[in-house]
């Protein structure tokens, strides 16, 4: 794929979706019976004090990140745009406040995520393919950030009936090197932001060191689900942020 209409027409094309489908069930029945296996490996182990067996464990469940980082991508690319029934109302600042905690935990302090100026505006979305969408470029920014870290910011405003989203690196060095084999998502990651971007009928506007959504504000009509901030981070092995970022 050498360019952005070679990804649209491969995601937007009947057989592939039915073969990104097929994929799907394979690698999600896949890896539950891999981490079913792996769960009782662990508690032997922890049992036996076998620390080394642990780790490979740990190497294992990893490695299933990122099969389920390809599933997700794909299914979410390969998808049709969302409807406003499909969406429901979030709050900007709870939002991003989760989102700048959960980055950190997962990726195991690789990249630190400081929350800058936000608003308590409420908009519409999908927050798990929004999330897909932000952490699509932290995670080919870390990937190839000075030692495989880097540091972000993310904030919002509000301009008219929009509200922008903002993830910037604070440090902006990308070493190809850095990144050994890419997957096609990291490689062309400024494909998929804009494919899934396309998929929340929002704008992504991305430069070397900024992300910017913009997407329409709540217009304050009754009806849809609004989001209450999260008590804890998200215990699921296999959340966004873990698949994402997890195995860098």
């Amino acid at each position: 794929m050498d360019n952005k209409k070679d990804i649209e027409r491969f995601f937007g094309d009947p057989f592939a979706a039915e073969l990104i489908n097929c994929n799907d069930s394979l690698i999600r029945r896949s890896v539950t019976g891999i981490s079913a296996s792996c769960e009782m490996l662990s508690k032997l182990a922890e049992k036996k004090g076998m620390k080394q067996e642990r780790g490979y464990i740990d190497n294992i469940m990893r490695m299933c990140c990122d099969l389920m980082r390809s599933a997700e991508l794909s299914n979410a690319l390969a998808a049709e745009k969302l409807a406003a029934d499909d969406m429901i109302i979030v709050r900007a600042d709870f939002f991003l406040g989760d989102f700048a905690g959960s980055c950190e935990a997962a990726s195991r302090g690789r990249c630190t995520v400081t929350v800058g100026e936000t608003s308590p505006s409420y908009f519409r979305t999908d927050r798990e393919l929004l999330r897909f969408l932000l952490l699509s470029f932290v995670r080919r920014l870390t990937v190839g950030g000075d030692g495989g870290r880097n540091a972000f910011e993310v904030s919002c405003r509000e301009e008219l009936k929009t509200l922008n989203i903002s993830v910037k690196a604070l440090r902006t060095f990308v070493d190809e090197g850095l990144i050994g084999q890419p997957d096609v998502f990291d490689e062309h990651y400024r494909e998929v932001c804009a494919g899934l971007a396309e998929r929340l009928g929002v704008s992504a506007e991305i430069s070397d060191n900024e992300l910017v959504v913009g997407i329409p504000l709540h217009d304050g009509s009754r009806g849809g689900l609004t989001e209450a901030p999260s008590a804890e981070p998200e215990r699921d092995y296999f959340n966004s942020f873990s698949i994402m970022l997890g195995n860098m």
